[in-house]
């Protein structure tokens, strides 16, 4: 039975901590509910299924948990979120040689420089989020405070702008949920999101670079 041990000889490693996890799962809850409450606002013919009052509150609520859930993650565990604002911030050479290659980086890692924590192709997917998230909740609070204050309704545009963005961050969704779930070759990280750790032999051969400093580090 292989090892479950994240140590230089073990058959996993551990590449995400529970606090990385939780985050990733409470933005995967609220986002989801606040496209579904943001759909029944947009579209006429779900305010049926869900009414515009109960959407408009579980939309506000769930945009309020997830700043909240963060902050409280970040207040006691900073170093665990920071490091992936850190790494999405942190485009080196061998990234931009890595994208230079273009989607079959994906499947294909032939000539491809050695990978960190993350590849380029998820460093620069969450920056994308991040940006998008930032774009989304400042045009969601013009929105907000719009209602009952006039200069703010005024040629702000902010619905378009966060129509827009929604749908740029459900598309990498998507993309994201493809590489997770369908893809062979990218399949094997979803258990690190899951249990925290992924097999040592597919992260030596996607993110080499950051595996040979994990083993150095624990020797």
């Amino acid at each position: 039975m292989p090892s479950t041990e994240t140590g230089p000889g073990a058959a996993r490693i551990r590449r995400f901590t529970p606090v990385q996890i939780a985050a990733h799962l409470l933005l995967a809850v609220t986002f989801l509910a606040m496209l579904w409450t943001g759909a029944c606002l947009y579209f006429p013919g779900l305010a049926e299924v869900m009414g515009r009052p109960l959407a408009k509150a579980v939309h506000l609520w769930s945009s309020g948990a997830l700043v909240a859930g963060l902050a409280v993650m970040a207040a006691f565990r900073p170093r665990d979120l920071g490091r992936v604002v850190r790494e999405a911030e942190a485009l080196d050479r061998a990234d931009v040689t890595w994208l230079k290659g273009g989607p079959r980086r994906v499947v294909d890692h032939r000539g491809a420089p050695e990978q960190g924590w993350l590849n380029a192709g998820q460093k620069l997917a969450t920056a994308v989020m991040l940006g998008l998230l930032v774009v989304l909740y400042g045009t969601g609070l013009v929105m907000w405070l719009g209602t009952g204050v006039t200069w703010l309704r005024i040629g702000s545009g902010a619905v378009d702008v966060h129509d827009l963005a929604t749908i740029l961050f459900v598309l990498l969704l998507l993309g994201h949920l493809y590489l997770a779930l369908l893809n062979r070759a990218t399949r094997p990280a979803l258990r690190g999101i899951v249990t925290g750790e992924v097999d040592r032999e597919w992260a030596r051969a996607n993110h080499g670079r950051w595996v040979r400093e994990m083993e150095e580090r624990g020797r």
